[in-house]
């Protein structure tokens, strides 16, 4: 199971590569996949465990705090990543989008605390709180596809590789599939 926040901070690590920032498009890239990766992993794992056992007011609670565990480390993470200059938009669009998430996602988790009967469950995940989710993630994966178009658009510098006088930076290829929902 993918989330979307995984895709953003995917999309944001992939344009990053190439400005006067303090770090190269590749090494914000690698940044970026690295914090998704991770929190991919782990959202999946829990979901996987939560949802393959009995229903239970507990575990749900430990579910979404989990998340919102999660997108709060990313959003920390991102803070601290210096991108490029070309992807400092997109960079700030990232951070907004993993801030509504976490945002969100607290919101959630603060309704699930008020859950007191196994039947209420489903609002914790149909509720408003869950539709508020829904729709950030809807953000995430417009995002998404917007940073593998410009990831893809840098397969036409392979051409500039043997350019002596072109800054390494402008011939810098990414090759990122984010594998956006």
């Amino acid at each position: 199971m993918k989330w979307p926040a995984v895709y953003v901070l995917l999309c944001a690590v992939a344009l990053a590569a190439c400005s006067r920032g303090g770090l190269t498009l590749s090494e914000y890239s690698s940044e970026v996949a690295s914090v998704l990766e991770a929190l991919d992993s782990e959202l999946d794992a829990e979901a996987e465990n939560f949802f393959s056992g009995p229903p239970s007011i507990e575990g749900a609670q430990e579910y979404v705090r989990i998340r919102v565990d999660g997108y709060r480390d990313a959003v920390a993470v991102i803070d601290t990543l210096d991108p490029p200059d070309q992807v400092a938009d997109l960079h700030r669009t990232l951070h907004e989008i993993l801030t509504k998430l976490l945002a969100a996602e607290e919101n959630r988790a603060a309704f699930a605390g008020t859950v007191t009967a196994i039947d209420e469950l489903d609002l914790v995940w149909e509720g408003p709180e869950a539709e508020a989710v829904r729709a950030v993630e809807a953000e995430a994966i417009i995002l998404c596809h917007a940073a593998q178009s410009q990831f893809d658009a840098t397969e036409q510098r392979e051409d500039l590789a043997d350019v002596p006088w072109m800054p390494s930076d402008l011939k810098e290829v990414i090759l990122v599939a984010l594998d956006c929902p």
